[in-house]
């Protein structure tokens, strides 16, 4: 696929998670893998809403602390995060980073979000884990979660919302949506059951 075409598609997914409101004002990232050496990243401190292609940035994979090849744009701050588990993972090729309510809900309780409520979350998401809190940005968010992501797709992060892992954007973008709709049902079934 076209580096152009890639960005559109970064673009379009940013759009899709700022409309259902799994993200706010400049939060979330969105990554691509291009091949073993580079990724697509959104650029730190835009609106995935009102983003266009040119806020999308190439960056290395090899060398995590290489910066972008266009020095004006600032990628994500969380670009440590995302080539951790690329490094990591062969077959992820897209990661999402967003707040979606209820899945973020789901951090601050002691209960466990257990996929297998629901059938179809039980086959897609696998187990869900949740990571203590770090700081947005640090490198010790990046190894933490890089390390849960040797084995799970869906990872929880306290007080800071999801990560979620795919083969591709459709995948990764189908398991926040699941993963936040088996947050909605758990909370309603918690509720109405107790």
């Amino acid at each position: 696929m076209a580096l152009i075409e890639l960005k559109t598609k970064i673009v379009e997914l940013g759009k899709f998670l700022y409309e259902k409101g799994y993200i706010v004002a400049t939060d979330g990232n969105i990554s691509v893998r291009l091949n073993r050496n580079e990724m697509l990243i959104t650029s730190s401190g835009v609106c995935k809403g009102t983003m266009s292609p040119k806020d999308i940035v190439k960056m290395n994979l090899v060398s995590p602390h290489d910066q972008p090849e266009d020095k004006r744009i600032k990628p994500s701050t969380e670009h440590q995060m995302h080539q951790l588990i690329y490094a990591q993972r062969e077959d992820v090729n897209a990661i999402v980073h967003a707040h979606p309510v209820f899945s973020t809900v789901w951090t601050f309780t002691k209960k466990r979000l257990n996929s297998k409520l629901l059938t179809e979350t039980a086959e897609t998401l696998g187990t869900i884990k949740l990571i203590g809190y770090f700081k947005p940005g640090s490198l010790q968010l990046a190894q933490a979660v890089a390390r849960l992501a040797v084995k799970y797709n869906v990872i929880l992060l306290k007080r800071h919302g999801v990560v979620v892992l795919g083969s591709d954007l459709a995948e990764a973008k189908y398991r926040l949506e699941r993963l936040e709709f088996l947050a909605k049902i758990s909370f309603l079934h918690a509720h109405l059951t107790s």
